[in-house]
């Protein structure tokens, strides 16, 4: 086996001191481009590797952060991610990602993984099920910490969220600007903190124009394709005088569409659907999905940015930041028609 390549065989080879080296391998010091291109070069030629778990260790610090999201097989957190481990890289720091699965083991070995190995702080999408004392134990745990989508039940984090009443309100709004009497709101389940405050939204509007809002209008189901498809046969079998839905995800509206052309329906002119999230397929899917747009991608850069303030300023009081959604008008949605 090769001898570990260190800072001394660098400096030796390089024909600089250690001193050179060690600035140049943490991106410190007024070194000169010249010198610091040769040193690289020298590094990269003897296969050195650099250790930055024992950097942060002598430094007491790290340029490593946590991202803890519900569900890396859903778009719309896959975006996220995106969004703020862009943000964060683009700042120096290296994001380590974890499928949480809004399970509070899970979580909890995150928050522990985060504190051994230094982590300068978090983004995390909280399970639901998080109590306030599991809270204080995290904050204990990772003290520089922004909760995305889910608002935390202690006032103990800055916050980057979505105001999910008013665009369930906008959702339902124009599928009755359309035409539409009989509207279904299709998705979440009774874990999901953000489904009461939409369906709330999706009644306001409806009760307001003095349309009927029975619960037997209201189906949930998982944020997956296939149960969007089988929630969609339920309401239909209940109430087949149906002729607008708004979806609590994007992803779900998906399934919908899938389940409509399976009872023969054409989505888009028979039944009009409406998403909420626009992800990145709803514009590609068929028909391209009207859907409230929340900009995942956007949630994550804000979440990140807070973060970052939050590293540069621990004393700094506590922020919340609300996503303001748009409707966003595709061919999903069309003038209600008799069937």
């Amino acid at each position: 086996m090769n001898q570990r390549i260190n800072i001394d065989d660098i400096a030796q080879a390089a024909g600089v001191s250690k001193a050179t080296v060690s600035q140049v391998l943490r991106n410190a010091g007024r070194i000169s481009p010249e010198t610091r291109e040769q040193v690289m070069k020298v590094a990269q030629s003897l296969g050195y590797v650099y250790n930055r778990a024992a950097a942060n260790l002598r430094a007491g610090q790290s340029t490593t952060v946590g991202i803890g999201v519900s569900s890396l097989s859903n778009p719309f957190f896959a975006e996220l991610v995106s969004g703020a481990a862009e943000t964060l890289e683009d700042a120096g720091f290296f994001p380590m990602i974890v499928n949480v699965e809004d399970n509070l083991v899970r979580q909890q070995r995150f928050g522990t993984s985060l504190r051994e190995n230094m982590c300068a702080g978090a983004v995390l999408c909280v399970a639901p099920d998080t109590t306030p004392k599991m809270l204080a134990e995290w904050k204990a745990a990772v003290s520089h910490c922004v909760m995305v989508l889910r608002p935390p039940k202690a006032a103990l984090f800055d916050f980057v969220g979505v105001d999910n009443v008013e665009g369930s309100m906008a959702a339902a709004q124009h599928l009755i600007e359309l035409g539409h009497r009989t509207i279904a709101y299709i998705g979440g389940t009774s874990t999901s903190t953000s489904r009461e405050a939409r369906i709330n939204g999706w009644r306001q509007v409806l009760s307001e124009e003095g349309i009927e809002v029975g619960d037997d209008l209201i189906e949930p189901c998982g944020a997956t394709i296939a149960e969007g498809s089988e929630a969609v046969r339920r309401v239909l079998k209940r109430r087949p005088d149906v002729t607008g839905i708004v979806c609590h995800q994007d992803i779900v509206a998906f399934g919908v569409t899938i389940g409509l052309r399976k009872l023969l329906l054409e989505p888009g002119r028979e039944v009009s659907i409406v998403g909420f999230d626009d992800i990145s397929m709803s514009a590609e899917w068929d028909p391209a999905m009207t859907t409230i747009s929340v900009t995942p991608r956007a949630l994550g850069n804000e979440s990140a940015r807070l973060l970052l303030r939050r590293i540069n300023q621990p004393d700094a009081s506590l922020q919340s930041i609300f996503i303001r959604p748009k409707l966003i008008i595709r061919a999903s949605t069309a003038a209600v028609q008799n069937r």
